[in-house]
C-alpha cells in the first residue's frame, strides 16, 4: 500500500512542471509560492487540530530545519523553470535520488556501495548530453536554470534523508505542518529577488489550489507516512520515475520539443538513479548472504 501511494504521488508529481511554468506567467515566483504553501499549511494545520497531536522532543528544531531545506529546494526549482524547460528541470530534479547515499555517507557516517559510484558516472554523463556545456545550442538563460535546477536537487536529497530520520519521531500532521509553514514564512524573502506580481486567473488558482493542496499538503502527508512503512531504496526507485513522467507530460501535452541528446541525457540521468538503488540493494544482498554462509559452520559446531 506504501509503495503504491508514492508510486501515484510520484506520478502526480511529474505533471507538476508544466503547470508551474504556466503559473509563473501569472505571477512571481515569491508570490506563487506564498500561496501555494499558505494554502497547504492551513490545510495541515486543520488536520493537527483535528487529530489533537502533542509536540514532541525536536520536532520544532528538525522541522524547522526540513522547511528550510524545502523552501531551498521549490525556491530553486521554481527559478529555474523561469529559464530552462519542464523536462529539463524533471531530470535534474531526479539527481537527488542519487545524491542521498552521499549525504548519508557524509552526514550520517553511512558507507556508500561501488553501485552508488557507478550511477553517479552514469548521472554525469547523462547531463553532459542533457545540459551540453561546450555546445552552442543552449542559451546562457537555459544554462542558468540548469544551475538552479541542480541545487534544488541537492536540497531535496537533504529532505529526503532527514525526512527517513526524522519523521518516525513525530506526530505526522504536526511535523508536517512546520516543514509546510517554515517554508510559507519564508517565501516573501524572494521578492527581494524580483518584485512582487500576480494577475489572477482561472487557470493561476487552479494551479494554487493542485499544488498547494495535493501536491505540497498531500503529498507531504503520504511522503513522511510511506517512507514509515517501506525501504529507502524500494521509495528511491519510485521518486526515480518522476522526470520520466515529467518530460512525456511536457511532451505530449504541452508540445515540448525534445531532441535526441535531452532524451539520451535524460535517460543515462534515470538509468544512473536505478543503477546506483539496485546495485546498493544487491550488493547488501550478497554481503548478508556472505556472512550468512560464513556463520553457518560455526553454528553447526
Amino acid at each position: 500500500m506504501a509503495d503504491l501511494a508514492l508510486l501515484l504521488l510520484t506520478a502526480l508529481w511529474g505533471t507538476t512542471f508544466l503547470l508551474v511554468k504556466n503559473a509563473l506567467v501569472q505571477a512571481s515566483t515569491g508570490v506563487f509560492l506564498l500561496l501555494r504553501f499558505a494554502l497547504a499549511a492551513a490545510a495541515v494545520a486543520l488536520v493537527a487540530v483535528v487529530r489533537r497531536d502533542r509536540p514532541t522532543p525536536g520536532l520544532l528544531r528538525q522541522g524547522v530545519l526540513l522547511g528550510l531545506v524545502m523552501f531551498a529546494g521549490f525556491a530553486l526549482q521554481t527559478l529555474g523553470l523561469r529559464s530552462t524547460t519542464p523536462a529539463r528541470s524533471g531530470f535534474l530534479t531526479g539527481l537527488s535520488v542519487l545524491i542521498v547515499p552521499f549525504l548519508a555517507r557524509f552526514l550520517l557516517r553511512r558507507p556508500v556501495h561501488a553501485a552508488a559510484w557507478a550511477g553517479v558516472v552514469l548521472a554525469v554523463l547523462g547531463l553532459v548530453c542533457l545540459t551540453r556545456p561546450f555546445a552552442g545550442d543552449l542559451s546562457s538563460e537555459v544554462r542558468a536554470g540548469d544551475l538552479l535546477t541542480a541545487g534544488c536537487a541537492l536540497a531535496y536529497a537533504l529532505q529526503i534523508t532527514f525526512i527517513s530520520e526524522w519523521s518516525s519521531r513525530h506526530p505526522l500532521a504536526l511535523f508536517t505542518l512546520v516543514q509546510v509553514g517554515t517554508t510559507a514564512a519564508l517565501a516573501p524573502l524572494l521578492f527581494a529577488l524580483e518584485p512582487a506580481r500576480l494577475e489572477p486567473t482561472p487557470g493561476l488558482w487552479g494551479t494554487v489550489a493542485f499544488t498547494g493542496l495535493a501536491m505540497t499538503a498531500g503529498a507531504f502527508f503520504v511522503m513522511n507516512w510511506a517512507q514509515r512503512h517501506t525501504t529507502a531504496v524500494r521509495a528511491a526507485l519510485i521518486f526515480s520515475l518522476e522526470p520520466v513522467g515529467a518530460a512525456l507530460f511536457s511532451h505530449f501535452v504541452g508540445g515540448e520539443p525534445l531532441a535526441p541528446l535531452d532524451w539520451t541525457g535524460g535517460g543515462l540521468i534515470v538509468l544512473g538513479v536505478v543503477a546506483g538503488e539496485v546495485g546498493g540493494a544487491l550488493e547488501g544482498r550478497a554481503r548478508q548472504a556472505r556472512a550468512t554462509r560464513a556463520a553457518s559452520p560455526a553454528a553447526g559446531a
